[in-house]
C-alpha cells in the first residue's frame, strides 16, 4: 500500500507491505513455517515431539498456529511486559504458555525481559523430546524470509524498490530481505532501525525501556552489520505518534513497531527525494495492542 497522507512532499514514494494479512495477523507466520518445516526436513523434529519457543512479539501465535496444524504440542515462554492479547491468542491456538515476570511492567520492554525469557526457555529445552526453535539462532529464519518476503517485495514493487528499512528483532527478516534485494540490485539501500531507549547496535546510550514490542534493544546473534548500510534509532514518541496517524490518516491499523518502521521510512523518503521508492513493513495488526499503553494514543 502506498502512503499518501503521510509521505513527504517532494520526497520518495513510500510503500508499506501489510503483513497483517497473514493468518495470525503477523509477518512471523513466515518465520514459524520456515523454522518448523526446516527442522522436519533435517530430521530434528518428528511426530510426538514438543516444540518450544520464547517470544515477546508475534512469533508465539505463529508457532502455535503452525504446530496446531501439524499436530505438535507447543510450549511458549513470554513476559508480562507484553500485551495480554498475544497470550490469549497463543492459548486459543492450543499453546501452553508460561509468563515470566516483567522487569518494569506492562507496555515497557527491556533487554533484560528478553534475556529472562531466553534463559527460562533454555531450561525447558533440556526436557526429553523437545525441539527448541530458538528464533534468535534458528538457521532457517533468514533463508525463509529471503525466499518469501524479500522475493515478494522485489516482485510486487516491479523491481523499483531503492531502499528498505525495518526494525531489529531477531534480525532474521532484515537479513533475509537484505540478501534477497541485494542479490537482485546492488544499489538497494538497507537501513536497520533500533529503539533510541536501548540502542544496542549503535551504542549511543544506556540500555533502557522502549515501546516497540518485538524489537530487542540489543545486538541479536544473527545480525550482520555488513548486510545493512545504516542503523538509525527511533524514539518511542515518534513511533507512537506514527502508529496513531497510520490508522487515522492511512487506514492502516498496526502495532507500535510498525509505526516505528514508518517513521524510519519517512526519514528515508525525505533524504532520498523524488524518484526513489522506499519500502517498509506493517508487521502486524493493532488488535494485539488494544490493552495496555502505548497503543492507546489520545488526540
Amino acid at each position: 500500500m502506498r502512503l499518501r497522507a503521510l509521505a513527504p512532499r517532494n520526497g520518495a514514494e513510500v510503500w508499506v507491505k501489510l503483513e497483517s494479512l497473514n493468518p495470525t495477523g503477523s509477518m512471523k507466520d513466515r518465520m514459524a513455517l520456515a523454522m518448523i518445516e526446516g527442522a522436519e526436513r533435517d530430521g530434528l523434529l518428528q511426530p510426538g515431539m514438543t516444540v518450544l519457543e520464547y517470544t515477546g512479539g508475534s512469533t508465539g501465535p505463529a508457532v502455535a498456529l503452525v504446530c496446531s496444524a501439524k499436530g505438535y504440542r507447543t510450549r511458549i515462554v513470554t513476559s508480562a511486559c507484553f500485551s495480554e492479547e498475544r497470550t490469549q491468542l497463543m492459548r486459543a491456538l492450543g499453546a501452553e504458555v508460561e509468563v515470566v515476570p516483567a522487569v518494569q511492567g506492562p507496555g515497557r520492554v527491556t533487554a533484560k525481559d528478553i534475556q529472562n525469557m531466553v534463559e527460562r526457555a533454555a531450561e525447558l529445552a533440556a526436557e526429553p523430546a523437545t525441539y527448541a526453535t530458538d528464533q534468535f539462532r534458528n538457521p532457517y529464519v533468514a533463508p525463509g524470509f529471503r525466499d518469501s518476503l524479500g522475493r515478494e517485495i522485489w516482485e510486487q514493487s516491479g523491481g523499483r524498490v531503492t531502499a528498505f528499512c525495518h526494525g531489529v528483532g531477531t534480525s532474521g527478516s532484515l537479513m533475509g530481505v537484505s540478501e534477497a534485494l541485494r542479490s537482485r540490485s546492488s544499489g538497494v539501500r538497507i537501513v536497520a532501525l533500533e529503539p533510541a531507549g536501548s540502542p544496542g547496535i549503535t551504542g549511543g546510550g544506556p540500555a533502557g525501556t522502549f515501546a516497540m514490542q518485538g524489537w530487542v534493544g540489543s545486538v541479536p546473534p544473527q545480525f550482520d552489520r555488513s548486510a545493512v548500510d545504516d542503523v538509525w534509532t527511533i524514539e518511542d514518541g515518534e513511533a507512537i505518534e506514527l502508529t496513531a496517524r497510520l490508522a487515522r490518516e492511512e487506514g492502516i491499523f498496526a502495532g507500535v513497531s510498525s509505526g516505528a518502521n514508518v517513521a524510519g521510512a519517512l526519514r528515508l523518503a525525505e533524504e532520498l527525494g523524488p524518484g526513489a521508492v522506499v519500502v517498509t513493513l506493517a508487521v502486524d495488526t493493532g488488535f494485539k495492542y488494544m490493552t495496555g499503553a502505548p497503543y492507546a494514543v489520545s488526540g
